[in-house]
């Protein structure tokens, strides 16, 4: 079981990054060459990157399913809604972990049931509203020290329509006061160049 995990956790926090990485460069570099003949042949080279990057993801959560004895952890929870997410939304998110993610919140069960609450709604006004071809999910988590608490932190940005004239309040007011009612901050604005930004962060 200890292997498992580790090779799951290899699998997401080396190789995925490293493909991400890689698809990112090459968007940069598509970006740069407007109407030339190549750009194709780069743009269906970053489709398998996104594809590729999709099939491991439900490797590292078969491995995890295949190891877990008893609750699933945060990563496997998260894995397991941005898998679900990709019909709706039309793409798979963007997956980024940072910090301790398991570790740290192991006996955090209430706070884990509110953030995967927060993003599986959060994921869900993105497939109803943004009409976004791209979605990036970070998941943060950093440790306490004699300063202060640890702090967990979820960012979902797409690159869709943005908000406009609508606030989406109706979509987020639960969202707002899950932060809230932890002590934590919650904030829905513009990303850069296009579409919206969520972030929920929450002192553990």
């Amino acid at each position: 079981m200890n292997e498992r995990d580790r090779i799951a956790a290899d699998l997401h926090d080396h190789i995925i990054q490293r493909l991400f990485a890689a698809g990112l460069a090459l968007q940069g570099a598509a970006a740069r060459m407007g109407g030339h003949p190549v750009a194709p042949r780069v743009a269906a080279v970053i489709d398998d990157l996104d594809d590729t990057i999709a099939q491991i993801r439900s490797t590292i959560f078969a491995i995890q399913h295949a190891a877990a004895k008893g609750p699933q952890g945060l990563r496997a929870r998260v894995l397991e809604l941005v898998t679900e997410s990709a019909g709706p939304l039309g793409c798979t998110p963007a997956l980024r972990f940072s910090g301790p993610v398991d570790t740290l919140l192991a006996d955090a069960g209430d706070v884990v049931d509110d953030l995967t609450a927060v993003l599986r709604e959060s994921l869900s006004n993105v497939a109803r509203h943004a009409r976004a071809g791209r979605v990036e999910v970070d998941l943060i988590v950093e440790s306490g020290d004699s300063d202060g608490p640890g702090r967990l932190t979820m960012q979902v940005c797409d690159d869709g329509v943005g908000l406009g004239a609508s606030t989406r309040s109706s979509g987020t007011a639960n969202l707002r006061h899950r932060a809230e009612h932890r002590g934590g901050t919650f904030t829905l604005g513009p990303n850069t160049p296009s579409g919206t930004c969520l972030k929920w962060s929450v002192p553990i």
